[in-house]
């Protein structure tokens, strides 16, 4: 926050979200940053006002924002108040046409339980799973219905491929055209904290075994995961995902090479596993030692989903400050805090608000705080 942030541009902004903005590297002709015990950096963290975060954090987790859920009054009223508290601090409107907002088509996509179906055949036995019991689905942005016929299945470790990083679990050469991948959430401990988060991700699994011919995914969790909650998954997943539309009207998520993708609670990872060489405890201890593994399972698996499409108007909030430095006001720090939530949903102790403060009222307060502070 010391040296030449305040000549710089800062922009503020909210999206789902909040950013603002600021230089990034100085020209050699610019002042030496300050030293970090200094009174320069002090100052700095001085401006910053605890009370504030936490007003921001109280108005936008009310009950009365009812969870900030996209397309909602409560989402509407979320951005109004991250307008008002942006311009209140003499940041400029950065959006389209002049005004603060930017707009954000979205696609929800939600599954039609009583429509939509999971089963695993196994020693000419074929088990039918209950949905949000054993199994949820994810819903398909692209395509109403989409289904699976009896396919063979691949255990394939956690889903990564790094070879760069010392981490293959397709290194040993598994065939995986035509079948469905079965996966561990997360990444191997033994990967750097960043390289871990990117390849802990789904859609960067899902796109490994799309490029290696699956036609499907099954993603899992360890037992004693302490992330590992099911009712909050089943909750949340009634709500659908969204998918974000382009100049066209096409969403950024789904994949035609992917007509199906499920989650399996403990009691489907049973049945999965069920005759495989390899039991799933051995699977998972290995997995905590970070040994690649990829092997076929004995069963084979039928998805059929169906999914609900509604399109949301959505909008960014985006504010800047202009720095006073000719030169490094052309150069941007970007800050960003998504402002909604899940909404209302399934009720938790006779409660269906889901407040959100942590997620993410509180990064939207602290981004709004930088904002304040760095205008000061």
């Amino acid at each position: 926050m010391g040296g030449n942030i305040g000549r710089r541009m800062l922009a503020a902004v909210a999206l789902a979200a909040l950013v603002s903005a600021c230089g990034t590297s100085s020209p050699p002709s610019s002042p030496a940053a300050p030293a970090l015990d200094g009174p320069d950096i002090a100052a700095a963290l001085a401006a910053f006002q605890g009370s504030a975060i936490e007003q921001h954090m109280r108005v936008l987790a009310d009950d009365a924002l009812e969870g900030r859920g996209l397309g909602s009054p409560g989402y509407e009223q979320a951005l109004q108040y991250v307008e008002k508290a942006v311009t209140g601090y003499g940041l400029t409107p950065a959006g389209e046409n002049g005004g603060g907002r930017q707009r954000g088509p979205l696609r929800n996509a939600a599954v039609v339980e009583d429509g939509s179906a999971m089963t695993i055949r196994s020693g000419g036995r074929t088990r039918r799973l209950a949905y949000g019991k054993d199994f949820l689905l994810g819903a398909d942005h692209l395509r109403a219905d989409v289904s699976i016929d009896n396919a063979p299945v691949a255990f394939v470790g956690y889903g990564v491929s790094a070879p760069a990083l010392g981490y293959d679990d397709y290194g040993a050469g598994i065939d995986v055209a035509g079948k469905v991948v079965a996966y561990l959430s997360g990444a191997p401990a033994m990967l750097p904290s960043n390289e871990r988060a990117y390849y802990s991700s789904g859609a960067v699994k899902d796109a490994e075994a799309v490029k290696r011919g699956a036609i499907g995914t099954i993603s899992f969790t360890s037992p004693d995961d302490p992330r590992f909650r099911w009712d909050v998954s089943v909750a949340t997943g009634k709500q659908g995902g969204y998918a974000w539309l382009d100049a066209q009207g096409n969403p950024n998520r789904g994949n035609v090479a992917l007509p199906g993708s499920a989650s399996l609670n403990h009691s489907g990872v049973e049945a999965l596993f069920a005759g495989a060489a390899t039991p799933a405890a051995a699977v998972f201890a290995a997995a905590a030692k970070s040994t690649p593994q990829a092997f076929d399972l004995a069963t084979r698996v039928s998805i059929n989903t169906r999914s609900t499409h509604q399109d949301v108007e959505s909008a960014n909030v985006v504010a800047r400050l202009e720095g006073s430095d000719p030169t490094l006001k052309n150069e941007h720090v970007v800050y960003i805090a998504h402002v909604d939530h899940f909404g209302r949903g399934v009720a938790m102790n006779g409660d269906d608000i889901y407040n959100g403060a942590h997620d993410n009222a509180s990064g939207v307060a602290i981004v709004l705080d930088v904002a304040r502070a760095l205008q000061r």
